[in-house]
């Protein structure tokens, strides 16, 4: 496709829902106050919704420490961190499609949620049993990764879907943005307080048995999430009309969808691209803590926890911003993550290490919220649900293609292969300032 031709479709308006205004219609925008930086917690589902979402973002931040910790103390090696990865993302490439047909088709997406946080807490709880009667091993965690890749994937489509339900189009931007804060606000705390319980209990040094704690807690947070789901009251929305047929019928439509839909293509595939070039870091980091910067598991999980504090800033900064020039902020920070990417794959020492971290968390953040909102505010709400797994099934290709990095990193050592995703991740940023279909998204 051309260039113009991406245009011409750019600048179509946002897919918008009328809205009734009712005082009982928490979607009727009040004036000017949703510019505020809370404004979706006006809406009560939505705190009890935010409420939920962070009991299982307590537990996935914990999870983002101790598994890789647990592969890097049982193995040593970069290239299982790797397949730890590329696993989830083989068995996403199945879900995550799956996961936005069944978004879809069904009427109450909070049941999706709440049964996959059951789904996740049964995993979690077996693995905290392997580690506490000793015969955990790299295949079980290997394992584990499937199963939960399988229900992270089925889950993401409706929980993507379900916020748009709860607060509407207009606050929408709003909404993730204020999600993105209460993940990054888990991350904040959540892996630190898991380093800090290893190490405190004898944790390292080839010793993992206090891992199975953490193991426990995540278990009991994935159950308190799934519990105050039944809090979030959202009518039955009738089901969008869609071809009969079988889900491989419907999912065709969806990515034909996608493919004569320019601006939405555009947006998955530089989408795509960006979150390629900046995974590199996180995916390495547990070697790279302990070989380049010499951090225990407390210093590994004191790493992953104060880099949030750059994210939540960030998510919080994109909570306040209106719905003009979205493109132009997602690439700004996704500039100055790839920038403090590059020096922090050249540093040695732990707390520049910290410093440069908080400053990638906080262009994350624009890119994680805004190309969400980006393709949410343009795709056609009968294909809400499939797009928004076919932006799941990008991250189940990234797990899968990024694999070959962690045996460069093995070979050449993690600064390099750190260093190298940097350099493209500026060079894409750059081109795409040089692309107004892409960069006057607003």
């Amino acid at each position: 496709m051309n260039e113009g031709q991406i245009k011409n479709e750019s600048v179509l308006t946002p897919v918008e829902i009328p809205l009734t205004e009712s005082p009982d219609n928490p979607d009727v925008l009040p004036g000017k106050s949703w510019h505020s930086t809370f404004d979706a917690f006006r809406i009560v589902n939505y705190r009890w919704f935010f409420a939920a979402l962070f009991g299982n973002f307590a537990s996935m931040n914990m999870q983002m420490f101790i598994r890789g910790w647990l592969v890097f103390e049982i193995t040593g090696s970069y290239e299982k961190l790797g397949w730890m990865t590329a696993a989830g993302g083989i068995v996403g490439l199945i879900a995550a499609p799956f996961g936005g047909v069944l978004a879809d088709r069904v009427r109450q997406k909070k049941h999706i949620l709440q049964v996959c946080g059951c789904a996740n807490a049964v995993v979690t709880f077996a693995v905290a049993s392997a580690i506490a009667m000793g015969i955990l091993t790299f295949e079980h965690l290997l394992l584990a990764s499937i199963f939960q890749g399988s229900i992270m994937n089925a889950m993401m489509p409706s929980r993507q879907a379900l916020t748009r339900d709860v607060v509407g189009i207009k606050r929408l931007t709003n909404a993730i943005a204020l999600s993105t804060s209460g993940m990054n606000t888990a991350r904040l705390m959540l892996p630190g307080l898991a380093g800090g319980m290893v190490a405190a209990l004898g944790g390292g040094d080839g010793n993992i048995d206090p891992a199975k704690w953490v193991y426990f807690l995540m278990t009991i947070l994935y159950l308190f999430s799934a519990a105050i789901m039944f809090m979030v009251k959202v009518d039955d929305r009738p089901i969008p009309a869609m071809p009969d047929g079988p889900l491989l019928t419907e999912l065709k439509h969806g990515f034909a969808y996608v493919l004569r839909t320019p601006v939405i293509l555009m947006l998955l595939v530089c989408n795509f691209l960006m979150v390629f070039f900046s995974l590199t870091y996180f995916m390495l980091l547990p070697g790279f803590a302990k070989q380049v910067l010499d951090a225990g598991p407390d210093r590994l999980g004191l790493l992953i926890s104060i880099s949030g504090l750059g994210s939540l800033a960030g998510s919080l900064y994109i909570a306040t911003l209106p719905n003009r020039k979205r493109a132009r902020v997602l690439l700004t920070g996704a500039l100055i993550m790839g920038i403090a990417l590059l020096l922090f794959s050249m540093s040695t020492t732990y707390w520049l290490s910290v410093a440069l971290l908080t400053i990638v968390g906080l262009g994350q953040a624009a890119r994680m919220s805004l190309s969400n909102v980006l393709i949410q505010s343009y795709v056609d709400d009968t294909y809400r649900g499939r797009v928004m797994s076919i932006y799941m099934l990008e991250m189940s290709v990234l797990m899968i293609c990024i694999y070959p990095i962690s045996i460069l990193a093995d070979i050449f050592g993690p600064q390099w292969a750190v260093g190298v995703s940097a350099v493209c991740l500026i060079a894409l940023v750059m081109a795409l300032f040089c692309f107004p279909a892409y960069r006057d998204l607003d």
